[in-house]
């Protein structure tokens, strides 16, 4: 199984500035996503938007396609599916610095694919999917208006795995929600 840290997003809150390499504690969020991804996975790749800046991190880096551009995190699983080579993909948001690789073992038990339910809600962007989803999510990234990923989960049957740990999906939405942790321990 490979694991893919999703950080092409535009960090709109984060005024544009690459969200994937703002500090928790010294270390990029990036980072600390592709630790957790280590624990479970046999290689690891940054998806990013091409931008040189990334390459500071010393992950192996994917690209979203041209043709995927823009289309949201369901291009970044895209790439990271075609990269999967007859395996499966972990996938992690950039910006969930505190998940845990026991989350990812617990998604990894289900074939047809896997996405987390935290006590905030679906979290689809935390899971595990076959290589085979690849052709669904080259289908729904080839519709006029691209689908949210929880409709894609559920066309491919994914399955929805609760787990009780909400602060293991705290997102850092915002600057003040990278202080609120850096100011924790």
């Amino acid at each position: 199984m490979i694991g893919v840290v999703l950080a092409g997003g535009a960090s709109l809150r984060f005024g544009g500035e690459p969200k994937a390499l703002k500090l928790l504690h010294g270390v990029p969020l990036a980072v600390h996503v592709a630790q957790v991804l280590a624990g479970v996975c046999d290689r690891v790749f940054l998806e990013d938007n091409g931008d040189e800046v990334y390459g500071a991190l010393g992950l192996a880096r994917l690209k979203t396609s041209r043709e995927h551009a823009g289309k949201g995190p369901l291009a970044g699983m895209a790439a990271g599916l075609a990269a999967a080579d007859g395996g499966r993909v972990a996938f992690a948001p950039c910006d969930l610095p505190l998940l845990a690789p026991s989350i990812y073992r617990a998604l990894a038990m289900h074939a047809n694919g896997a996405y987390a339910v935290s006590p905030s809600g679906v979290e689809p962007l935390v899971c595990v999917l076959p290589d085979t989803a690849l052709m669904r999510v080259n289908e729904a990234l080839g519709l006029p208006t691209v689908p949210r990923v929880i409709h894609l989960m559920e066309q491919i049957g994914a399955n929805a795995v609760r787990f009780d740990d909400s602060r293991a999906f705290f997102n850092v939405n915002t600057p003040e929600d990278l202080a609120s942790l850096n100011a924790g321990p």
